[in-house]
């Protein structure tokens, strides 16, 4: 609580023994012997009820226990004596203990308005410390809207307060207002222009506006201004990621875990470009580490849980037993138990919300567009339920699609179950999983009465909160994949989801690359993160079975020095020939065409290839896969089925090589399989969007009445 010095206030007399019983007060109070204080209080009031300087006193006392009492004795202080700057003060600071936060501010625009001189100067410097702090405090926690409420009090004192200005501005960012964000950010900017962390926080601005170089020079700038500021090399590690920068990344994020070893960001990080660097063992135990520093970072989770899924040495079991783990940590200790008041017809249009941070330009579009073009409007009422707070060009085509957009962005677990619910949502669908963005612990509070995911993640959730994952027979083989969910299968007939072309494809190579070379490209457009050890082993023992073919591989940042060290080394340990390997980087433009170099594709296991297997037909090239046990190990297997390509699906790595060998050295097959590729894929179910959307359509409807079969509350 602010203090203030003693001193004779307007209109009272003070006697001998008034003010030798307020200095004892005051020296009591100074001392922590607040019943003496309070008894010499006591005293002074006796004999004069309403006096100012007693009343203050009493309120500092009270502010400690009962505040609600100190605002009282803060108002009779301040009537008593409204020219002292330190009880208005003490007032506002009161009222803000009791959450009176729009008294707090009448009382400080009345301050504002006074008539004072200097000695206003330490007053209010304490009590823009001390609401800064608390304002801090809340955003630490994640309390955001009264965070930036207290703020609003600091720069209506002081507009100039920069660490406030910014502060308002990280706000911003996090409550789906990225311009303001901005625009806050700049003017801390303008005012404090050598301050490297404000630089620090205009990257992440940028970076969720898409605008990575920017989000560099802003890094840059940070560490020129202080070299050794580790939550710039943390998040310059995070950027470089996303431009495929991998060896950079790695490099920062090792050097602000050396400057500040206890930072679970630059941890999480440096697993982030570990798991991009195809190094799984190493990425587990640095997310490990991450989250034993701070257990609160679910996405480090969630990001473990996928290194468990790429590891071809990790089982599939282990890893739905660490995802189950993960339901009953986090999730199921949220759920909320509580009769839902939805209308119980079982043939009405049903309201089914879709939750995601990817409804922009994501791959997750190509997939769900195609559906939401073909629902049935007449059954379905859909709504987005957009978990970013980044809305793009695709955003806006997607939104005239839904029946209403909601971005959550802004509003905390709770909140957004608490909106969800108010929506009356029927049937609520997650399609991240545990993919970045995702907001699986709404989820987790049950604001619908039925949940599912879809899409967005090839394994359990782990969530007990979440009834269903949509699938198909071929994906998820029924009897093999029951024991490893928390959901139940709801298992589609034909496909679990459709794919929307690429507009503008450039056409086919009418020729395949090996008339014109005279040898086989064999190819993965792949990241490495799915491209285990054993892969490659096969893969080498393919180039041995075919003495001129050539593997053509795209790997992000091949062109820095340790990065294409690393990669070689490992294709070497493999058995590898490096010289009939041709590294290509990855690209921003004219990906497609990089089909043109390649005759047939070697999709990676145990973690198959998910859009690149599409793109790769779609630009008539077949490709080689393996069956595997689950889910991600069995996409290429749903593909080639749907493709009516059985004879490209090997069950073991010895069948691999032979097909991946036999279709190679019979080039008459090769062509007959290559020509109108992409036209069956047009052709198949696939791309039957119509049949889909009746499939998911009718499981919606399916799932809805048996929950209304089961008596749910």
């Amino acid at each position: 609580m602010l203090d203030h010095d003693s001193g004779r206030t307007r209109g009272t007399t003070l006697d001998g023994a008034t003010m030798r019983s307020l200095a004892k007060a005051r020296d009591h109070r100074a001392s922590g012997r607040f019943d003496r204080a309070e008894s010499s209080l006591r005293r002074v009031l006796g004999a004069e009820p309403d006096h100012p300087e007693a009343h203050y006193e009493l309120g500092q006392i009270a502010a400690r226990t009962a505040p609600e009492k100190a605002v009282t004795h803060f108002v009779t202080a301040l009537r008593g004596a409204p020219e002292r700057p330190g009880y208005w003060l003490a007032l506002a600071t009161a009222l803000l203990a009791v959450d009176r936060q729009p008294d707090a501010r009448a009382i400080l625009e009345r301050y504002k308005a006074q008539t004072f001189g200097s000695e206003t100067r330490p007053l209010n410097t304490a009590f823009l410390t001390s609401t800064f702090a608390a304002a801090q405090a809340r955003y630490d926690r994640g309390e955001y809207r009264p965070a930036e409420a207290l703020l609003d009090l600091v720069l209506l004192l002081d507009d100039t307060h920069a660490h406030a200005t910014y502060l308002a501005g990280a706000i911003a960012a996090r409550t789906n207002r990225p311009e303001l964000a901005y625009d806050l950010i700049s003017i801390a900017l303008y005012r404090e222009p050598e301050n490297p962390l404000f630089f620090s926080g205009l990257s992440s601005v940028l970076t969720n506006r898409g605008d990575h170089d920017g989000a560099i020079s802003a890094l840059e700038k940070a560490l020129e201004l202080d070299p050794d500021l580790a939550i710039a090399h943390a998040n310059l590690a995070g950027v470089y990621q996303r431009r495929f920068r991998y060896g950079e990344a790695l490099r920062h994020a090792e050097r602000a875990i050396t400057l500040e070893p206890g930072n679970a960001g630059a941890h999480s990080n440096r697993g982030s470009a570990l798991l991009a660097l195809g190094r799984l063992g190493e990425a587990v135990e640095a997310f490990d580490r991450a989250l034993s520093l701070d257990p609160s970072k679910l996405f480090v989770a969630s990001n473990r849980l996928f290194a468990k899924l790429y590891a071809a040495d990790i089982p599939h079991a282990e890893y739905a037993a660490d995802a189950l783990a993960y339901g009953r940590r986090y999730a199921d200790p949220l759920l909320r138990r509580r009769p839902f008041a939805n209308d119980r017809d079982p043939d009405r249009r049903l309201r089914v919300g879709f939750v995601s941070g990817d409804f922009c330009n994501h791959a997750l579009v190509r997939f769900f567009e195609p559906y939401l073009r073909a629902i049935d409007r007449d059954g379905i009422t859909a709504l987005a339920y957009m978990t970013h707070a980044s809305e793009d060009a695709v955003s806006e085509r997607l939104k005239p699609l839904f029946d209403s957009w909601i971005n959550l962005a802004g509003l905390d677990d709770d909140e957004a179950a608490d909106r969800i619910e108010a929506d009356a949502i029927d049937i609520l669908v997650d399609l991240s999983g545990h993919s970045a963005g995702n907001r699986l612990l709404v989820l987790a509070r049950k604001p619908a009465p039925v949940q599912g995911t879809w899409i967005g993640h090839p394994g359990t959730t782990g969530l007990t909160a979440i009834d269903y994952r949509l699938t198909d027979p071929i994906t998820d083989p029924p009897g093999l994949a029951e024991p490893l969910h928390a959901e139940r299968l709801w298992r589609l007939p034909r496909v679990t989801a459709t794919y929307a072309g690429v507009d503008d494809l450039p056409p086919v190579r009418a020729r395949a690359p090996f008339e014109d070379a005279g040898s086989i490209t064999f190819g993965c457009f792949n990241r490495l993160t799915k491209v285990c050890d054993d892969a490659l082993r096969t893969w080498a023992a393919i180039l041995s079975s075919v003495p001129d073919a050539r593997l053509f591989m795209v790997v992000g940042d091949i062109g820095t020095p340790e990065v294409r060290e690393a990669v070689e080394t490992r294709l070497t340990a493999a058995g590898m020939p490096l010289d009939r390997v041709i590294f290509q980087p990855r690209v921003n433009s004219g990906y497609h065409e990089l089909y043109h170099r390649v005759d047939i594709a070697l999709d990676p296991y145990p973690y198959n290839g998910g859009t690149t297997s599409y793109d790769t037909l779609s630009m008539g090239v077949p490709f080689v896969t393996l069956r595997g046990g689950h889910a991600a190990a069995r996409t290429g297997v749903s593909v080639l089925t749907a493709m009516g390509l059985p004879d490209l699906i090997a069950d073991s790595e010895e069948d691999y090589v032979a097909i991946a060998r036999d279709l190679a050295c019979d080039k008459e097959r090769l062509r007959t399989i290559r020509q109108g590729l992409r036209e069956r894929l047009h052709a198949s179910p696939l791309m039957d969007h119509a049949a889909l959307a009746a499939d998911v359509d009718a499981a919606f409807r399916g799932m809805w009445r048996a929950w209304l079969s089961e008596g749910q509350a």
